[in-house]
């Protein structure tokens, strides 16, 4: 023969792998699957070392959590659904993530769990590069939703409006788009956890940028047209520009300054009829750290 020669019937080897692995009696999967979930939704693991659950990696910080989820888990027939659901209407997600300044309760939380291993905040996450890329777009309404089709080039990924998940990735030379080297877009190596950096290029692209420019006049746009019956009041435009990018209102010295930016160096009556200070009012809320940041 040519070619290797197979036999007809298969041996089962494989099969008797998985039942094993996916088998009640090698706890060890779901545990892992757990934590993959978890430090998904929580920004941190249970278990800081993704990639090692042997003894030489660290131990989880809720061992009896992480062993009732993995329960939960093989009991609901491997069903992620059900885990994602189990999690996110629970309280410890539900938190927010700041201490109350002045009660009491959030010093002692400080003092006792500054790294906040034990959940009484909910963790502070930054987007991932497809993410940072698709709001951008959903919120300009420009985001194409279409689902499946042919992979696309990264080479126009800031030039279309599919998501991003559509296009392709790789560790070669130019195999990421603009947006996805700087806010560091997947790695092969990085299969167990994304890296999550802060640099200052990652504001550059977010105002310089031609998709950042073009999205940014077409959000100032849809502020003005959801503003018309308030038009000659300023302060509409910017709370529905804080409420669609910042997903909260502005406090009194951001309404300020924001007014301010409006009104020009000329010190006139702020005003939202030139759609260029309006866009340049987006492109200075695209760079606020409450848009990439996941609370």
């Amino acid at each position: 023969p040519l070619s290797p020669v197979y036999p007809r019937q298969s041996t089962g080897r494989r099969r008797a792998l998985a039942h094993w692995i996916a088998s009640r009696e090698n706890p060890l999967t779901a545990r892992v699957a757990v934590n993959h979930i978890w430090m998904r939704h929580f920004h941190q693991p249970l278990v800081e070392t993704v990639f090692d659950f042997g003894q030489s990696g660290a131990e989880p910080t809720h061992p009896e959590l992480l062993d009732w989820l993995a329960v939960e888990l093989m009991e609901s027939s491997w069903r992620h659904k059900h885990l994602h659901r189990l999690i996110v209407t629970s309280l410890a997600y539900q938190r927010k993530s700041s201490y109350d300044p002045g009660a009491t309760a959030g010093r002692r939380a400080r003092e006792i769990d500054p790294d906040n291993r034990l959940l009484a905040r909910q963790n502070v996450g930054r987007m991932e590069a497809e993410l940072v890329r698709d709001a951008i777009l959903y919120c300009a309404g420009k985001l194409d939703l279409t689902q499946g089709g042919q992979e696309l080039e990264n080479s126009e990924a800031m030039s279309t409006y599919r998501r991003s998940l559509y296009y392709s990735c790789h560790p070669e030379t130019d195999g990421k788009s603009e947006l996805g080297r700087l806010f560091d877009a997947p790695e092969p190596r990085e299969c167990y956890r994304r890296t999550r950096s802060i640099v200052p290029q990652q504001a550059l692209a977010l105002s310089n940028s031609e998709l950042v420019h073009e999205m940014s006049r077409h959000i100032g746009g849809r502020l003005r047209k959801a503003a018309a019956p308030s038009a000659d009041d300023p302060l509409t435009t910017v709370e529905a520009a804080f409420f669609q990018l910042l997903s909260r209102s502005p406090t009194s010295a951001e309404e300020e300054a924001c007014l301010s930016f409006l009104a020009g160096a000329d010190g006139s009556q702020p005003s939202t009829a030139d759609l260029q200070a309006v866009a340049g009012l987006v492109r200075v809320l695209l760079n606020h750290n409450d848009f990439i940041t996941i609370r």
